[in-house]
């Protein structure tokens, strides 16, 4: 019995070694055609060093080939035509996979012209706004942002001309500071496709620390419960649909008169019931100072799609302003718009009050933008 195993477990270990010196050999590999290459080029084969390329030189399956300045390469197999741009890297398999860079295919010597950017810089709690622009309009556009910790956001882009599209996304306050990659992947209608990976940093940001203390009035409503949960699911799902159009005009203003920020964005609040410390958590949204029956306005054209009373955040005001982008109120003492409102940037919707979790009267405003709480301030600095 023994010696049948034996047996068996070197058959394997010839069968690999006989697969791993085919394609080695090239039996099983893919071989790929240089048509032109301009710049500085470099391949690598398995095992060796990168070298530059050379005039009839063709890459294969297990080859990485990278490009540099001002460089690029196109090359073919038997159905497709590959332009690797500058700045980029691939590893060849079946069909070429992209590492960072760009990528172009397409079944005829023909490639979709993309071009993209970001802006500002990405930052924890912060928005960023990625515009891809082509001469080709009706693109089909994927996109993500991950990290190699599991982390990934899925992005939407939306169409602001015939050839210019813009994607919103946010990183939390707590998102890791580490290596991200934006990923965007764009065909058009005749099967031509551009691939970018593009590599960056999070900026970790140094948000302020305080301290909340709340009254035995607030402190049931801190207790688990079916209603808040029911509460907060329904919440959630009117945050996740999207509108197709984009509402808002230019930047965004504060929803108070006379704007005077009590708790920032970002700050880590812990919280203290009777002198006691219950709980630790960062402010996803602006504290504004103000007093009952102060006006509440909205910061910018949309629809409200929440008008009630919620346990943890009191009466609360939902607007969606278009294309994943929504201002949230806290702790409203009245509400003055109802579900399925439009209203427009400076319209009153509410006052000011100190419902729900709150240890006094304040506005709080929260903005959610593609699934992720973020600086609302940085919209009332620049045009999104």
């Amino acid at each position: 019995m023994f010696r049948k195993y034996i047996k068996f477990i070197l058959l394997i270990l010839f069968f690999l070694i006989f697969i791993r010196f085919s394609i080695q050999q090239g039996i099983y590999a893919v071989e790929f055609n240089v048509i032109k290459y301009a710049g500085d080029v470099w391949v690598k084969a398995d095992g060796k060093p990168y070298a530059r390329i050379k005039k009839n030189d063709n890459i294969k399956t297990g080859d990485s080939v990278k490009t540099g300045r001002d460089s690029e390469i196109i090359f073919k197999n038997k159905e497709d035509y590959y332009k690797l741009h500058a700045y980029s890297r691939i590893k060849i398999e079946k069909v070429p996979s992209l590492v960072y860079g760009k990528l172009s295919g397409s079944s005829v010597y023909q490639f979709l012209d993309l071009h993209f950017y970001f802006t500002p810089l990405p930052a924890q709690g912060k928005t960023i706004k990625v515009v891809v622009r082509s001469k080709e309009s009706k693109l089909n556009i994927s996109s993500s942002i991950y990290n190699e910790n599991g982390y990934k956001n899925e992005l939407f882009f939306y169409a602001l001309s015939s050839h210019t599209y813009r994607a919103l996304a946010g990183f939390d306050v707590e998102a890791q500071p580490v290596k991200y990659y934006l990923t965007i992947k764009a065909y058009n209608e005749n099967g031509c496709f551009t691939e970018i990976i593009h590599p960056f940093y999070l900026k970790k940001m140094l948000y302020k620390s305080g301290k909340v203390f709340l009254t035995d009035e607030k402190k049931d409503l801190l207790k688990p419960s079916k209603k808040k949960d029911e509460e907060r699911k329904k919440l959630s799902q009117i945050l996740s649909r999207a509108s197709g159009k984009a509402l808002w005009e230019d930047t965004f203003i504060f929803p108070v008169n006379s704007p005077d920020i009590v708790s920032e964005f970002g700050k880590k609040r812990m919280y203290y019931v009777n002198n006691v410390f219950s709980f630790t958590s960062f402010h996803r949204g602006t504290d504004l100072k103000g007093i009952s029956g102060d006006p509440v306005f909205s910061p910018n054209n949309g629809v409200v799609v929440f008008s009630e009373g919620r346990i943890t955040t009191g009466n609360t005001v939902a607007i969606d302003h278009g294309h994943g982008v929504f201002s949230l109120f806290f702790h409203l003492e009245s509400m003055d718009v109802q579900t399925g409102v439009i209203v427009k940037k400076g319209e009153k919707i509410g006052c000011i009050g100190s419902t729900g979790i709150t240890e006094g009267a304040h506005l709080h405003w929260g903005l959610f933008v593609s699934g992720i709480y973020v600086d609302p301030s940085d919209w009332i600095k620049r045009v999104f």
